[in-house]
């Protein structure tokens, strides 16, 4: 694989990302993959391989510039301010980076997000002119995407656990309706014993044969819409 730490431009500074890829030589589908609230450590960065190892060019924001979050407060602060402001343009710019590189194939995108990047995600996908393929969410908060989920032009796939305090049951219902009327293509899981962080092995909510079975299905999903 290769791996390289790239820098790309934003209006005032340039920007940070992780990037991975099969091959020198190897021309893929494009994954930008946004982490959950910890950033790019190592349980974030071992999905991204996952997904490299699978043949897909992988960017992923380094949303913290290289910093780290030290407590779970501080980790949902930073990403609270990043998701609902800060880290837009930063998103959208890295989108745009990623669909004009040499190794990824034209216009085939795709954005994985968990927890508030993936709500990031979906906002990505209803705003930018060129809109990736697919989303893919984990556990993230869907209500503050409703009143756009209609201009979303991007098959959308979303990871929820039913035992799952901070997205509740009813935003994930509403958010499937206003999908299916707006007749955006979807593919929305709600895993009946599953809590938050139930992707992350280190995570008191995680569940093993939940997160198993819910890549798998990404994996499917992404075969299924990138081709």
């Amino acid at each position: 694989m290769v791996e390289d730490i790239i820098r790309y431009p934003g209006r005032a500074r340039d920007y940070r990302a992780y990037v991975v890829r099969p091959a020198p030589d190897h021309v893929a589908p494009g994954i930008l993959f946004l982490p959950d609230r910890w950033g790019l450590d190592e349980v974030m960065r071992a999905y991204v391989h996952k997904l490299a190892h699978a043949g897909y060019a992988v960017m992923a924001p380094d949303l913290y510039d290289g910093r780290r979050p030290t407590s779970d407060g501080e980790a949902k602060q930073w990403m609270h301010r990043l998701a609902l402001k800060e880290g837009q343009e930063e998103v959208r710019l890295a989108l745009a980076w990623l669909r004009n590189q040499a190794y990824v194939h034209e216009h085939e995108t795709a954005i994985v997000g968990f927890e508030h990047y993936g709500t990031l995600a979906l906002l990505t996908a209803a705003r930018t002119r060129i809109p990736p393929r697919a989303v893919i969410v984990f556990y993230s908060p869907v209500s503050d995407v409703v009143r756009q989920a209609g201009d979303i032009r991007a098959a959308v796939q979303g990871h929820f656990g039913a035992r799952d305090k901070a997205v509740p049951s009813a935003d994930i219902d509403v958010f499937r309706q206003v999908l299916a009327r707006a007749e955006v293509a979807h593919d929305i899981h709600i895993y009946p014993d599953a809590r938050h962080d139930f992707m992350r092995p280190d995570a008191k909510g995680y569940d093993e044969p939940t997160a198993r079975q819910a890549w798998e299905t990404l994996m499917k999903f992404l075969s299924e819409v990138m081709g």
